[in-house]
């Protein structure tokens, strides 16, 4: 994981201006790290770029652990290179506005997570430019969202529950039993001391939900329930 010096020093090697070498010095790196807090809090409104903001504003070090990947270092080191010049006062060369330009988008491509669309029911299936004489000549009516967990066809997990908290302790955790609908697929059920897993996988699109029952060593039982809209990577609407 990049640390905050490899991204200010990386940022300086950036510049080529008058008054602001490549290899910074001390002075500069220190301020580098406090523009660079300030850039990652105010991409933050917008961006989940994982940054590591310090315990005490205006105290990172130049050895701590920024949090960026090594994806969304180099984008990263090309913002903080133009707002560099400008805290400086320097005019800001076209060159490294447009690289900022390509970072912000290169962010924006590897941190925004867009939900599937849903075509309203009036709306025919191919907008016009597909016809026959099926029944569902239009996209169904959205299914509502419900807090569901958006998940797609292809995609397989781990289910996992701790129960420790309603067991508080007193008893030990017996069975755990799963309710399902149709189109999730559950396998490889275990459960090692307070926690149960299962392996969750979808056998069509649609909206589905999960419920598990556990029953503890005095026999009382308790429940959880989680709701999943499952689409098509390939399509855009539920069928």
């Amino acid at each position: 994981m990049p640390k905050k010096s490899d991204l200010v020093n990386g940022a300086y090697q950036l510049i080529r201006i008058s008054g602001l070498t490549s290899a910074a010095v001390p002075e500069e790196t220190i301020i580098g790290l406090q523009v660079a807090d300030d850039l990652a809090g105010e991409l933050s409104t917008t961006l989940n770029t994982g940054y590591v903001q310090p315990a005490e504003y205006g105290q990172s070090d130049p050895d701590d652990y920024s949090g960026l990947t090594n994806q969304t270092a180099g984008p990263f080191k090309k913002l903080l290179a133009m707002e560099l010049v400008d805290f400086f006062g320097k005019q800001v060369p076209i060159s490294l506005k447009m690289n900022a330009d390509k970072g912000l988008r290169s962010l924006e491509q590897l941190l925004v997570n867009v939900l599937p669309m849903q075509n309203p029911g009036t709306l025919p299936i191919g907008s016009g430019n597909e016809w026959d004489y099926r029944s569902d000549k239009f996209y169904p009516e959205p299914i509502s969202d419900d807090g569901a967990i958006y998940h797609n066809t292809t995609d397989v997990f781990q289910y996992a529950i701790d129960w420790s908290q309603w067991l508080a302790g007193a008893n030990t955790l017996v069975t755990v039993e799963y309710e399902a609908d149709v189109g999730i697929v559950l396998t490889n059920e275990t459960i090692v001391d307070a926690i149960s897993t299962v392996t969750v996988s979808f056998s069509t699109v649609g909206q589905f939900t999960l419920c598990s029952k556990a029953t503890d060593s005095i026999g009382n039982v308790t429940s959880e329930k989680v709701i999943y809209n499952v689409t098509d990577c390939n399509n855009n609407y539920y069928p």
